[in-house]
């Protein structure tokens, strides 16, 4: 197909002039919405439109019967349009068609892929390049029930297991990967996408419509895995696996229809078959044990039981709730005798991380354990061990990936919070970085856990200052101990003086 125009799709930032008043489409990644958002939409459309909120058979809403300023929103329309919290990012909202096979995680399927689709939305969100593709471009992701395999699509991925998944691109197959890698490697092909179409209003919108030799540079063409499911049926309405299909009349909503959502769920799915999904109520197991389960408590008492049994004298003042905070992520209470604690560790950490700096971690689960709502200023929390670099440094230069992954600490180091909680050679890795010249980290967790090499790069850590007189702060445990709850803790610890 040759086309003569760039796409028209419509959204907040570019409108569509319909017969009735301007339309607008905002776009769910794969139809998930809260009913709060979704009241305050509708609040919007009886406001200033047609009082209803249409669904798309993409999964997305559309409002419409808005007032014109020129062909655009009013600037009070367009600022309530902002409130509901469905226009996350002006420049990408054309670019966010993500659908998703909408039982995901909630029943059946070989994987639950919301994972995938919220890394994708913020891979797109996050690259300015990413924001030209056209409005049309679609990604669908199929978590491996076939309710959405024979979808048109640009780009996606079907789930072949519960950690597997074949690419799709165009009409074609793409190869198979593992699924914690799909996002990112949809991501790198829609940026190849651009590179290829061409610019200006005969540039295709979509993959299937390039050259036949455009397409292949995009990828090499695979046969389909055996493993692809079959087409399955559109999704019935009524009571489905995970919860009720409500159909939506006329594929529209109105407050009456929000509201009644809204009473049941707190989250629903628009699905491509303009209908929404209300998960089903999450029922509690029968209680048969006695015991405290209310997580404020839980935290009371164990720390008071730490402080009754530890021997916390030797630890400063000013860190007696990391010590504290360490050994319950140790579950230890004489981890106390091992803590080497610098005097300015936690004026250190905390300063940087009040002002801002990200926090770099050897270890995907040692980032997964900050607990994010602690952190001062809503810092970066970064893990590179799973950039694509890696796995060839590592092998360059003969070490482990976790060390070859701090090479690529180097814009984020200086002034940051290091913890490294896994590996005693990231922290070898650490020292040799820094005696080469490079950045400086503000402050070092470092509590590496294992056999070979834990104590000893926890031992130059902790005499780094008097061997080669850089003096940087820290916190480590001396032994083979450590271990990505304790440095989490840490970090937590750290994040606030609150406890």
């Amino acid at each position: 197909m040759s086309r003569v125009r760039t796409d028209r799709c419509p959204g907040v930032g570019r409108p569509w002039p319909a017969d009735d008043g301007l339309l607008v489409r905002l776009r769910l990644i794969g139809g998930a919405v809260s009913t709060a958002s979704l009241r305050a939409l509708v609040e919007v459309a009886e406001t200033y439109g047609d009082g209803q909120v249409h669904l798309t058979g993409r999964a997305n809403l559309q409002v419409r019967g808005l007032p014109s300023a020129d062909g655009a929103l009013p600037g009070e329309v367009l600022t309530a349009l902002e409130a509901t919290g469905l226009v996350p990012a002006q420049s990408h909202e054309l670019v966010r068609n993500v659908m998703v096979s909408p039982q995901t995680g909630l029943s059946g399927g070989r994987a639950d892929l919301r994972g995938v689709a919220a890394t994708l939305d913020r891979l797109l969100c996050a690259s300015p390049r990413l924001a030209a593709l056209p409005g049309r471009f679609l990604f669908v992701l199929d978590d491996g029930r076939g309710d959405l395999v024979s979808r048109e699509c640009d780009l996606g991925v079907v789930a072949l297991s519960a950690t597997e998944g074949q690419l799709r691109v165009g009409d074609s197959w793409g190869p198979v990967v593992p699924l914690v890698e799909a996002a990112s490697r949809i991501a790198a092909l829609a940026s190849d996408f651009l590179d290829v179409r061409g610019e200006g209003p005969s540039a295709p919108w979509h993959v299937s419509e390039l050259e036949p030799e455009l397409d292949s540079a995009l990828i090499e063409p695979f046969v389909a895995d055996p493993r692809v499911p079959a087409p399955a049926a559109e999704l019935d309405f009524g009571e489905v696996p995970g919860g009720e299909h409500v159909a939506a009349p006329d594929g529209t909503l109105d407050r009456a229809a929000i509201e009644a959502l809204a009473e049941r769920s707190p989250e629903v799915v628009v699905t491509p078959w303009r209908g929404v999904l209300v998960p089903a109520p999450k029922a509690r197991p029968t209680r048969r044990y006695d015991y405290i389960d209310q997580g404020p408590a839980i935290y009371v008492d164990s720390f008071a039981t730490i402080r009754r049994e530890a021997d916390l004298s030797a630890v400063p003042a000013d860190a007696e709730r990391l010590a504290v905070r360490m050994i319950h992520g140790s579950g230890q209470v004489d981890l106390a005798a091992d803590l080497v604690i610098h005097p300015d560790l936690v004026k250190a950490a905390r300063g940087a991380l009040e002002a801002g700096a990200p926090i770099l971690c050897d270890a995907t689960m040692v980032a997964t354990g900050v607990t994010r709502s602690r952190l001062p200023r809503d810092n970066e929390v970064l893990c590179m061990l799973g950039d694509d670099r890696v796995p060839a440094l590592a092998r360059e230069w003969g070490t482990t990936r976790t060390a070859a992954a701090l090479s690529l600490w180097e814009p984020y180091l200086e002034g940051a919070v290091v913890a490294i909680g896994n590996a005693p050679t990231a922290l070898f890795h650490l020292f040799e970085m820094i005696l080469d010249g490079g950045p400086r980290p503000a402050a070092i967790v470092g509590c590496p856990v294992g056999f070979i090499g834990a104590a000893e790069s926890k031992e130059a850590l902790a005499s780094f200052a008097d061997d080669h007189g850089i003096d940087i702060p820290f916190v480590t445990v001396r032994g083979r101990r450590g271990g990505s709850a304790m440095t989490s803790s840490a970090l937590n610890a750290l994040a606030q003086e609150q406890e």
